[in-house]
């Protein structure tokens, strides 16, 4: 062990000090320790035994400060000391939770999370599973005019307001939906499947007061337990811009049905939107997509459509629903009732400014870029009314054909939005069918002659707040050339429609963005709201003018 100077220079004088006293000991006379009991007088030390007592010494010093050191550092962290603990256990069980998951999913590779929605994925990103939902929950109240209206239409069962209660009100849940969606093996195999809870009431309304109905006007045949497959698809992507999927999907024809329920302006889509802009087909769809420009075209087969007032009700032996193209509909059915002969769909899209997720809406947020959006649709079908007597020797079997147009446009100003669109349909229906389905009878084909059906909607909204915005919306409907003497013999006035005006204004006030939504909107029917325009789930009621729908709704995404 290295000994300092002065460490050394102590011993020598120490060595130097004990030879000295040794030298006059040995010349004094011997004298007995024990007897004089003078300490000094004891035998001296060696310089071995001084030289250990130095080292013991030295060990204990260094111990000793060591010691100090110690105590002065607890003294100055002696703050941190509980925080700091409580920090290291918080951190220790993060850790360990982290560790547990993973542990959990270091088979597969797996990771979990959330990213604007629940998912899993691979950790090559080979699979990934999207999983989500919606809820919407409501108040709504409907009021139209009170009293009796078989006077003004001569007789009993000639009339179309079917509802005579002046005013229906209460809460509901309108929407529910559930979906899944993701990819598989690669981001080329894509995959979606949805579903939604909904209300399906078949309104079996009895018309008028006379004696053989011997009843007011009441809605019956209610089930509210309905479960109703939705999108059910895959997509295959070809390189960076086509596309190829086949299955059940929207429609590719207006931005009416293709910008989705949770993202609508109202508390419901339009009655124009509901009636005019299609729904779900199956089929296979083609799609090329560029910054600019999409197109999608399909073949598929055909729609159900809501030309003459709503598919999901029944009002009576008067047979004020019809198919005038003969067809029930495509959405999650089996392949021996499509009736359609031959039905393709299109659309292009042209996106001059902006980018395409600022179009998933109508709204668009203070300091958004702006953006323009205007797109083109077309529909043709031909089809066959479903009889159990199709093709049979000596059997009538016309072939009904429908012809729709639409044209829409959008722009963004970053706080404010416009929105408009047109629509068209052309129907030649000698073999339209009343909803008798699988009747082998040929009595339930009526012809309906042509129909020539236009519709327009404006829109437009204005953020007041930087969550709040207010917004407005007209929509007009005229139907022409209805031709069927059968059908007027039992309600004169289904065949003399007048037009659909609708005026509705609100405000939706976002909450957390689209996530958490708050819908409050006024609707006034200007002109009649006939039972080819109505909309009952959404409020609108067949009624003479001057209907009320009052609307107030939460939605929350997950």
């Amino acid at each position: 062990m290295p000994r300092s100077p002065g460490h050394l220079a102590s011993a020598i004088a120490a060595t130097a000090l004990l030879a000295g006293s040794a030298a006059a000991q040995s010349a004094a006379p011997a004298v007995d320790p024990a007897a004089s009991g003078d300490v000094l007088a004891r035998p001296a030390p060696s310089v071995d035994e001084l030289m250990k007592r130095l080292e013991t010494l030295e060990d204990r010093n260094r111990e000793l400060e060591t010691r100090v050191t110690d105590l002065t550092r607890e003294q100055g962290e002696e703050w941190l000391g509980e925080q700091r603990a409580g920090q290291i256990r918080d951190i220790v069980r993060d850790v360990l939770a982290d560790s547990d998951q993973r542990a959990s999913l270091r088979d597969g590779g797996m990771t979990a999370g959330w990213n604007d929605g629940f998912f899993l994925a691979s950790a090559d990103g080979r699979f990934r599973l999207n999983v989500g939902g919606f809820l919407q929950t409501r108040f709504i109240w409907s009021a139209i005019r009170q009293g009796n209206y078989n006077g003004a239409f001569g007789q009993g069962n000639q009339q179309f307001v079917l509802d005579r209660k002046g005013n229906r009100y209460g809460f509901d849940v309108p929407e529910l939906q559930l979906w899944a969606d993701g990819h598989v093996f690669s981001r080329d195999f894509q995959y979606m499947v949805k579903a939604r809870f909904f209300q399906e009431v078949t309104t079996n309304i009895n018309k008028g007061t006379n004696a053989q109905s011997q009843s007011t006007a009441v809605p019956g045949a209610a089930d509210y337990s309905d479960f109703e497959l939705m999108d059910a698809w895959i997509r295959v992507n070809l390189d960076d811009n086509w596309s190829v999927r086949a299955g059940q999907y929207r429609s590719p024809f207006s931005r009416g049905f293709l910008v989705l329920e949770q993202y609508q302006m109202s508390a419901s889509r339009s009655v124009v939107d509901f009636h005019y802009a299609l729904g779900y087909v199956q089929g296979i769809e083609g799609e090329f997509m560029s910054d600019e420009t999409r197109v999608r075209a399909s073949i598929n087969n055909g729609q159900q459509d809501q030309l003459l007032g709503d598919i999901n009700q029944s009002t009576g032996a008067g047979g004020f629903v019809i198919y005038p193209t003969g067809t029930f509909g495509g959405q999650n059915s089996p392949f021996w009732v499509q009736n359609s002969q031959f039905a393709a769909t299109a659309r292009w899209d042209w996106k001059p400014a902006g980018s395409w997720d600022q179009f998933r809406s109508y709204t668009s947020p203070t300091g958004e870029t702006f953006g323009f959006l205007t797109g083109l649709g077309l529909h043709y079908q031909r089809a066959q009314g479903y009889q159990a007597a199709d093709d049979t020797p000596g059997q009538p079997n016309p072939t009904s054909e429908w012809f729709a147009a639409t044209i829409d446009a959008q722009a963004n100003f970053g706080g404010a939005s416009l929105y408009g669109s047109v629509f068209y349909n052309y129907v030649s229906a000698p073999g339209a069918v009343l909803p008798s389905f699988g009747d082998a009878s040929d009595n339930i084909r009526q012809d309906f002659g042509d129909l020539n059906i236009i519709a327009a909607q404006m829109m437009g909204a204005v953020y007041v707040m930087p969550k709040v915005e207010a917004f407005g919306r007209y929509e007009f409907a005229y139907i022409t050339g209805y031709n069927d003497p059968v059908v007027a013999a039992l309600n004169s006035q289904i065949v003399d429609a007048d037009p659909l005006n609708l005026l509705t204004v609100g405000v939706n006030c976002y909450l957390d963005g689209q996530d958490v939504k708050w819908t409050t909107d006024l609707g006034w029917a200007i002109t009649d709201v006939h039972p080819w325009f109505a909309d009952v789930n959404a409020g609108w009621r067949p009624s003479r003018a001057n209907e009320i729908v009052f609307r107030t709704q939460l939605q929350l995404m997950f």
